[in-house]
């Protein structure tokens, strides 16, 4: 008999415990989500925009006036620019181009178009300047 009162003291000892530990459990995940609420929602203020930048020459030493190349209707650098708009990590879509025909193209359809230099190498170059 005296086993099982050790034993029911020692279980009520830590059944005391376990409670205690539960409770400072409780507190700190409500301490994490309110400092994690704070958190992003200062961090939403000052979130950085991200911006696609489609580069789109017309004098390729490959395929000259690609970006125009109609496809089914429409040219290249249409559905490339409405494939991207579809991207919810871009908050921003802006054509780099360096032919006035691309720029008036891309203008056509509600692109935003940033003129570049004509001495730029390639479409990596455009989308750097």
């Amino acid at each position: 008999m005296s086993t099982r009162s050790s034993s029911s003291s020692s279980s009520s000892g830590c059944s005391s415990n376990t409670i205690a530990w539960i409770g400072y459990g409780i507190a700190a995940v409500a301490a994490a989500a309110i400092g994690a609420r704070f958190y992003l929602g200062r961090s939403s203020k000052f979130r950085s925009r991200v911006v696609g930048i489609i580069p789109a020459r017309f004098a390729s030493s490959r395929f000259e006036g690609k970006p125009l190349v109609h496809i089914l209707g429409k040219p290249m650098i249409q559905r490339t620019w409405e494939r991207a708009k579809l991207a919810s990590s871009l908050d921003h879509i802006v054509v780099a181009t360096d032919d006035e025909k691309i720029a008036e193209c891309c203008r056509g359809f509600g692109a935003d178009v940033i003129m570049t230099s004509v001495s730029c190498r390639n479409g990596q170059y455009l989308a750097l300047i």
